[in-house]
C-alpha cells in the first residue's frame, strides 16, 4: 500500500459494472480504484500501477479472467487476486483457488462483502463471501467437482467451447494454435465422457459453469 491507500485495479469488461463497483470503493477516501477492461489489458497494466488487489472478473472476452488469473500469479507470485463473478458454481471457485485467487466473491453479494474481502486479502488472509461459502460447504470441503479432473488448460478451454467459441477463436485468445486446443479438446470430452459439442454445452450447464 502507498502510506494509507489501498491501490485497487478493478477488471471487467462492463464499463457499468467497474463504475459501480468504483463508487462502492470510493466512498472511503482510502481507496484508490483504477480500471481495465480485459484480462490482457490488466495484465499490461499491473506493472505500472503496482496494486495492493486486483478485483478480477471471470467472463470476459479475449483470454478471460481464468487465464488472466493464471498469467498474472505465473508472472508476478505476490499479486493478491479477488474474483469477482457472477457465477457461484463450486467448478469456478475451485479453479481460482488453484491457480492463487486469495478470494472470490460473488456479484450478488458485493456490496456487502467487496470492502471486507480486500481488507482481509491485503492482511494476507482469505476471504469467501457467505453465498460462495454454502455452495463449497455443500460440495464437500475438498471442492469436489465433475470437472476436477481437468487441467488448467482443459477447463479454459471447456469453459470457451460451452460459451460457444471457435477452436480457432479460443487458440487466438490463449495463444495457442488450433492443433493444440483441439488436443484438449479431445482430451477434456474423453475425461468428461461427452461425446459432442451439444452434450458439453448441456453438462457446462447443468453444472453452472455457463448460464442457459
Amino acid at each position: 500500500m502507498t502510506g494509507s491507500r489501498i491501490k485497487v485495479l478493478l477488471v471487467d469488461d462492463h464499463a457499468v459494472v467497474r463504475a459501480g463497483f468504483r463508487y462502492l470503493l470510493e466512498r472511503r477516501p482510502e481507496y484508490e480504484v483504477s480500471e481495465a477492461g480485459t484480462a490482457e489489458e490488466a495484465y499490461s497494466l499491473y506493472d505500472k500501477l503496482c496494486p495492493d488487489v486486483v478485483v478480477l472478473d471471470i467472463s470476459m472476452p479475449g483470454m478471460g479472467g481464468i487465464e488472466g488469473l493464471r498469467r498474472l500469479r505465473g508472472k508476478y507470485p505476490r499479486a493478491r487476486i479477488l474474483v469477482l463473478s457472477m457465477y457461484d458454481d463450486p467448478a469456478y471457485v475451485t479453479r481460482a483457488i488453484k491457480m492463487g485467487a486469495q478470494g472470490y466473491i460473488s456479484k450478488n453479494s458485493a456490496a456487502e462483502s467487496l470492502d471486507k474481502a480486500i481488507v482481509k486479502i491485503i492482511t494476507g488472509g482469505k476471504y469467501f463471501s457467505p453465498d460462495i461459502n454454502r455452495q463449497l460447504e455443500s460440495q464437500g470441503r475438498d471442492y469436489a467437482s465433475e470437472t476436477s479432473g481437468l487441467s488448467k488448460r482443459e477447463f479454459e478451454v471447456f469453459r470457451l467451447l460451452a460459451e460457444g467459441r471457435a477452436v480457432s477463436e479460443i487458440a487466438q485468445s490463449l495463444n495457442l494454435s488450433p492443433k493444440t486446443v483441439s488436443n484438449h479438446r479431445g482430451h477434456l470430452m474423453a475425461k468428461l465422457n461427452l461425446t459432442s459439442t451439444a452434450e458439453l454445452v448441456r453438462f457446462a450447464i447443468r453444472q453452472g459453469i455457463v448460464k442457459a
